[in-house]
């Protein structure tokens, strides 16, 4: 019995599949905003949690120290505390003022990383600990030079991810087709399954040329500057590129729609959402059913851009509609100076825990910038949206959120109380917002696994497959003109024409041959 026993755990333990070793992962998160790396650092979360070990140049410190992980934090101001942002202007930048805006960003925070101390006691660990990598893990478009660190550590396989929706860049990468004609340029993604319109095609259209335009002949050669002065000897950007493996996107088909990818690109939107944990004791006190027996508003503009920093008029207008409504509010504001302002139903601090708040089911309104992380937050927790875009990508989430109906915007530059109110009170109040919302809450969430662990599971299988070489597509390996068969179209027009001018030859002889002329001349000939 003892055998037979000793014989049946022996097959089950050949059956069970084998524990993956720890890997030992280089991470990079160095894009100047605090809202990229909430997103990030839930993948790193997330790999520490299966036991294995990060190296991470990022520009916060971990929440919580962790014995697996060596962080190299960065110490400066990002890009908004140092330089602010003019939120009059943002909003109405016409597509050239865009381009210099965001492609100046990326310039001015890759050079500060360069610059920065933790930049450089991470290469001097990798000197003298010359630690071997698994895989190599970048937050990558906005700071498309860092990936000459790869050169340095061997070129081990990458994965590339970022917050920033789906970028045509990542898509290109990859291999994968970009048609601006179903997916609008601005990488906020389709708009579940409705087709575009034929101005927002052109639109599309226009604004992939520009930017593609601008990207191959002033800023990847720029990028390619950086990378010699920075790793000497390394290859330039477009090389380094093809050590890319996979690509981590933060869209959903159920908040962005269904797009055309390759294999190797991978949709973990949303992968900072979760279920909402207890709220601390004084924030629930304020929100509580009992306390707020008409629900609660929630009010934050993100990491990046500060509510101290609004316009006095737009806050005092914003202070005076928050005063008229039958719900309390909860507004993340960064200073002290609006406190002798508030409306008795208004309660500011300087930070919230927004996942859970957004998750706490007495709430009625989110009032949000409508960026990427706040927008999939209140789609996982089925909360209605009053956007109040200011730049980047922002915007054209307001337009989603008013395209798919789960909310409204307002314009900043325009606002007044009773505009606001307006809106406010229609979102509340009109449970069209909430019905639509709760259809993106439902596709949003049903997955047959929560989006980090996709994530880390692609991460490991890159790993294991020496760089996922299965899933490459074969557009990799073409040129440009021939995976739109520019080639083929050219080929055919040159026989076509070759054919034409053949038979028009052909037709002029015989024409020629039945002339009266010619066949005089064979008459005398004989």
């Amino acid at each position: 019995m003892d055998r037979m026993l000793l014989v049946t755990l022996a097959a089950l333990a050949a059956l069970a599949p084998c524990r993956a070793s720890p890997l030992n992962v280089l991470f990079v998160s160095t894009v100047s905003s605090p809202s990229h790396y909430i997103w990030v650092s839930a993948l790193a979360g997330e790999l520490l949690r299966r036991g294995h070990h990060i190296t991470e140049l990022v520009i916060r410190p971990p929440a919580t120290p962790h014995p697996n992980m060596t962080s190299f934090v960065m110490a400066d101001k990002t890009f908004g505390e140092e330089y602010g942002f003019d939120l009059e202007e943002t909003y109405d930048y016409g597509l050239f003022e865009e381009v210099e805006f965001l492609f100046g960003f990326y310039r001015v925070s890759t050079n500060t990383v360069f610059e920065s101390k933790a930049f450089a006691d991470l290469r001097n660990y990798l000197k003298l600990k010359k630690p071997k990598f698994d895989v190599f893990v970048l937050d990558f478009p906005m700071q498309e030079a860092l990936i000459g660190l790869n050169y340095e550590i061997g070129r081990r396989p990458m994965v590339v991810m970022t917050p920033y929706n789906m970028p045509e860049g990542i898509l290109r990468i990859m291999g994968s087709p970009y048609f601006p004609s179903l997916l609008p340029y601005g990488g906020v993604g389709a708009h579940s399954g409705q087709p575009l319109t034929f101005t927002e095609r052109a639109k599309s259209l226009y604004r992939w040329i520009i930017w593609r335009a601008y990207t191959d002949w002033v800023y990847r050669p720029d990028v390619d500057t950086m990378i010699a002065k920075n790793f000497p000897g390394s290859p330039p950007l477009a090389e380094l590129e093809k050590d890319v493996a996979i690509s981590l996107v933060n869209t959903n088909p159920g908040l962005h729609g269904s797009m055309p990818i390759v294999p190797s690109i991978v949709e973990v939107g949303g992968m900072q959402a979760r279920p909402a944990k207890p709220l601390p004791d004084d924030i629930l006190a304020w929100v509580n059913e009992k306390a707020a027996p008409n629900g609660f508003v929630y009010m934050s503009f993100g990491t990046n851009v500060r509510s101290a920093a609004l316009n006095k008029d737009k806050r005092n207008a914003i202070l005076r509609a928050f005063g008229r409504i039958k719900q309390r509010v909860l507004w993340k504001y960064e200073e002290d100076d609006i406190l002798d302002k508030l409306p008795r139903n208004v309660r500011v601090a300087k930070w919230l825990p927004q996942n859970d708040i957004l998750g706490h089911p007495n709430i009625r309104c989110f009032i949000s910038h409508n960026g990427a992380l706040g927008t999939q937050e209140a789609s996982y927790h089925g909360v209605p949206i009053l956007g109040v875009p200011f730049m980047d990508d922002q915007p054209r989430y307001a337009e989603k959120v008013e395209r798919i109906g789960i909310g409204r915007k307002v314009i900043y530059r325009t606002i007044t109380e009773e505009s606001f109110y307006e809106a406010l009170t229609d979102v509340i109040n009109n449970p069209r917002y909430r019905e639509a919302m709760k259809v993106v809450q439902s596709a949003v969430r049903d997955q047959k696994e929560p989006p980090v662990e996709r994530a880390a599971w692609f991460g490991e299988m890159v790993a294991r497959t020496g760089g996922a070489p299965h899933l490459r597509s074969p557009a990799l390996r073409l040129r440009w003109y021939e995976v739109w068969m520019l080639d083929i179209l050219a080929a055919t027009a040159l026989a076509a024409g070759l054919a034409l001018w053949l038979l028009a030859r052909l037709l002029k002889a015989l024409s020629s041959a039945s002339s009266p002329q010619c066949t005089r001349a064979k008459a005398k000939a004989h």
